[in-house]
Order: C-alpha cells, then structure tokens, then sequence
C-alpha cells in the first residue's frame, strides 16, 4: 500500500484581505512544491487541501484528513496569524490519527519552534523544506529516526531539540517542478478584474538580499538571494499554461535585484519569443524600477500587468530607521515609469513603526495622496508588526513593547506593540489611510478627463463594476471597525496590568533568532547565489 502524505494550507482567523477586498487568491505555491518533492522521494499518494480555496472551517477539514488517514500531515503557516487554527488541526487529527506524523512549516514555524510543538505538532522543518520534508518521507519508510534529518526541532524528554542546521539549496533547478494537477485551477482567482482570471504561482528566485527591520522574509531565506534560470522558469509557466491558468503571480519578494537585470531581459525575451498570453504580477523594488525605465518597458512588452511597490512611508526618517534604502522621490518615479508603461500600481505602505510619531503618520497619508497622483491604483496601509525572526520581534520582547502574545492579531492589520504613538490612534489612521485613498482618488478620476487606455482601461472598469458590486461587503467591513478599534484598546489596558512573563520572553528569545543554516563553502558573496542555464556561481 502506498504511503499517504496530505499538505495543508490553512486559513486566517481574520481571513485573506486580498480575497474579501480584491477576490485575490492565487495557488499555494509552497506545498505545491513540497508535495512535488515528497512525490519525488517515491511510492507515495499525496494531496494537498487549501482552506481558503475550498472555504470550508476547522471542523470540516479535521474530518477531511482522518478520512483520508494520512501517514504524513504537513502545514506550512504562510502567516503568523494561522498558528492556532494550525496547532488545532494537528492536535485533533493527531488525536484521531496517533500514528501519523505532524509537520509545521514556514516563517512562523521557523523562527518558533518550540511554540509549533507545544501546539501539537510532531515535527517542525527549520528554513527551508524542500531538503528537509523528503528526508521525512524518506526516513517513515525506514525506522523512522528523524534526530539525524538536518534543518528539524522535535521534542524528546519535554525539550525542544534542533538538529544541525541545513544548507541552503544552490542549484533552484534541481527541484522537481511544482504539482500543479492536485489543485483546481478554477479556485484561484483575480475577481477584480474579471470572473475567468486563474493565478497560478511561479518563482524565479528565493530570498533577499537586502535588510528591512521589518521583514521575516531575509532572514527565512539566509540573507541570501538565489535564482532558477530562465530554462527552468520558461518550464513551469508551460505547465501553468497547461492546467489553464491565464495569470501568474511571480512569488519573488524582489523580482529583480541589480546583478541580474540583464538576466530579466533575456526571460522577458524569451516569454514574447515563446508566445505566452499571461498577464503577470511582480513585487517591485522602488528604486531599482525607477532606475531602470527600459526594463519595465520590455517587461511590459512580456506582460507584466500589475506590480506591487513596498514604499513602506512617506517620512524619510522612517524609511531610514526602517533600513529600507529607498527615497521618497524613487518610489514617486517608479509609479510614473510603471503607470507610463499600463502598469496597474499596488502601493504598500505601514503606519505604527516604534520609533514614527503622529506627524510621520501624517506625512504617509499626504504621500500616498501623491503617489495616486503619480499613477499609483491601489494602497493599503498595514500595521508595522514585529513577527518572528526580525529583528523588530526581539526587540519588542525584550524592550517590553509588545501588548499581546495573542498569535491571531498578528494579521499585519491589527496592532500588537507599543510605540510612540498609542495602537488604537495608530489602528485609526490605518483604517483612515486606506479608505481616505479610495474616495479622493474616485472622486479626482471623475474630475480628470486623462483615463487609462488599451488593457489597463478594460481591467479598471473591471475593478469598478467589481468596487461597485462588492460594496455592501465594504460597508459591512467599515461597520465592524469600531469594535476592532474598541478590542485593541481593552488589549492595550489588559496588558499594562498582565506583562508578559520573563519566562516567556525567555524562551522566545532563545529560538526567535538562531542561525538557521550552514554556511555554504565556496560562495565568498554574502548576499547572492547566481546561476543561469544550470551553472551556479558566487554574485558579483
């Protein structure tokens, strides 16, 4: 009998923001690649479930999984906010199921380890798992010894242990192509702009090379940036085509970083010179795109038809203390060259920084305003919230900043730590930001005669009629804002007189910043893995 491995993406106590605002929801990437890569160990059935594909509760997919009765259950927490939803999930099957094996995974997982165990899981694979869950699967079908897997924490005697750490996979080609064929392609949606969008999820590249104080993603991927060739993407956008997707969300926190923008013509090249009818998503940063004009124009070309901006704040103070290493006039410049070329602009901004105050609020929410002006579509404003792993995390626990150790805030919309300005003011102004965006720049579009033209005009009456058709679910969101607003400020109270214990602090401390891999031999560059066509090499 084949050995049966189920993955799981769970949901968000709050939800998807993107999926109730924007009807966003694009394939979940992460097990795909993992149920790939148990696949590929051998002999074994494997299946994924998405509960926010298939919105269906906690309840119904615990009775969906002991049905199946998996051998292996895995959960990638794609946010912090998923830690209990996860740690219910694997208690109660685990509790149906004594002999299957539970593995948490993912940015929260890892940089809290001892957390995801306590929770209920049997295993957590640190950073990342593609090495890590087919030594697993490997390991089950033999005596089941996982204390020699590196880059795993289990318990043994009440004790958190962590193996010796992992390297970091070079070569991105050699991992088996994503298992596109266990989902439906028809779930994974771009509402906004029309009913028939299907997103499928495509990386180019892992990790970041630069230091935002904010930002789990460096130090999840090693502070490095690594790269697939352009062979290899050109590989999976033909298979994306094949299971009918018609979008593709390329997952890269930076889709281009500096050493490889020749390396992004040559793909762009080859996209038009294969003939790809995709329109495509990339996060951006601000002052490489506005540095570099003629890349967006061919990326364009390639079909590039949204682009996220992290602009982050409009006080240059703020950006500097954030080591974000941008300036306010590049982000203006980059929604200009990208609005030039019908590129729809999403503007990613946060208010809540502990060292903001009032007045830098206020110079985010005058900044977005010229940013819209500049050409930027869409904003949202989230709450700068120290998650595990950054530094901002360590410093909030030991400084004593953090009010809440409640993981289901931690939804990056909801206050969570203490600054200069009070979290409730600072919940205010967000949900203030956002919305004032929305109707300035409504009204000022029915003022100015200049409309988008070609494919951005047929996707922005798109998003209206869609705006228009989703606004009761707007103003329902709008009408719960007062009690969101009400429960941060009874947190805030709660937590001048219940401070979290020093044990607690202590033992987050421990785990939240550990090296998590081995040092690679023969790569001198700290912060690049480069490679096209199968050859790897140190960056530049």
């Amino acid at each position: 009998m084949r050995i049966k491995a189920i993955f799981l993406r769970p949901s968000n106590p709050t939800g998807s923001a993107y999926l109730t605002k924007f009807g966003f929801l694009p394939v979940p990437l992460g097990i795909l690649q993992l149920a790939a890569d148990v696949r590929d160990a051998g002999g074994w059935h494997v299946s994924v479930i998405d509960m926010e594909a298939d919105s269906i509760s906690e309840g119904e997919v615990i009775e969906q999984i002991v049905k199946q009765g998996p051998d292996l259950l895995g959960i990638t927490l794609h946010a912090t906010a998923a830690h209990s939803t996860s740690g219910r999930i694997a208690t109660a099957v685990k509790k149906a199921l004594p002999d299957v094996v539970t593995v948490a995974g993912g940015h929260h997982a890892t940089f809290l380890p001892h957390e995801m165990l306590k929770a209920g899981f049997d295993l957590v694979a640190i950073g990342e798992g593609d090495g890590t869950i087919r030594d697993i699967a490997i390991e089950m079908e033999g005596k089941r010894n996982f204390s020699r897997i590196p880059g795993l924490a289990y318990m043994d005697g009440g004790r958190c242990i962590r193996t010796e750490p992992r390297e970091l996979i070079t070569n991105l080609d050699s991992l088996p192509l994503p298992a596109f064929e266990l989902v439906d392609s028809a779930r994974y949606t771009f509402g906004v702009f029309g009913k028939d969008n299907r997103v499928a999820c495509i990386e180019t590249s892992r990790g970041c090379p630069y230091a935002c104080d904010f930002c789990s993603v460096t130090p999840t991927w090693g502070n490095k940036w690594r790269n697939k060739s352009v062979g290899r993407t050109i590989a999976e956008m033909e298979l994306a085509e094949k299971y009918g997707y018609n979008w593709i969300f390329f997952t890269d926190d930076i889709f281009v970083v500096p050493p490889t923008v020749e390396m992004r013509r040559n793909l762009f090249k080859r996209i038009m010179e294969r003939g790809f009818r995709f329109r495509w998503i990339a996060q951006m940063r601000a002052d490489i795109t506005s540095k570099n004009p003629d890349l967006i124009k061919k990326a364009a070309e390639a079909g590039l038809t949204v682009a996220f901006l992290g602009v982050e704040s409009g006080s240059q103070e703020v950006l500097k203390k954030m080591h974000k290493g941008i300036f306010t006039p590049q982000s203006l410049k980059a929604v200009q060259v990208l609005s030039s070329n019908g590129v729809v602009v999403l503007v990613g901004m946060m208010l809540g920084a502990p060292y903001e105050t009032f007045k830098d609020m206020l110079m985010s929410i005058k900044f977005s305003n010229k940013l819209a002006d500049a050409g930027a579509d869409a904003l949202q404003f989230s709450i700068y919230t120290p998650l595990p792993g950054t530094r901002i995390f360590y410093d909030a626990l030991t400084q004593g900043k953090l009010f809440t150790l409640d993981w289901d805030r931690y939804d990056i919309l909801t206050p969570v730590s203490r600054g200069k300005v009070h979290p409730s003011i600072v919940q205010l102004m967000q949900f203030y930001g956002t919305y004032s965006f929305y109707v300035r720049k409504f009204f000022k579009n029915m003022l100015v005669r200049k409309k988008p033209v070609g494919a951005k005009r047929d996707l922005m009456l798109n998003a209206t009629r869609y705006t228009f058709d989703m606004m009761p679910v707007y103003i329902r969101d709008m009408a719960k804002f007062p009690a969101h607003f009400l429960e941060t400020a009874r947190k805030y109270r709660e937590a001048s007189r219940l401070k979290i214990s020093n044990e607690d602090v202590k033992e987050l401390v421990q785990y939240t910043g550990n090296i998590i891999y081995k040092q690679i031999e023969g790569f001198s560059n700290p912060y690049f893995i480069i490679g096209e066509d199968g050859k790897r090499r140190a960056g530049h």
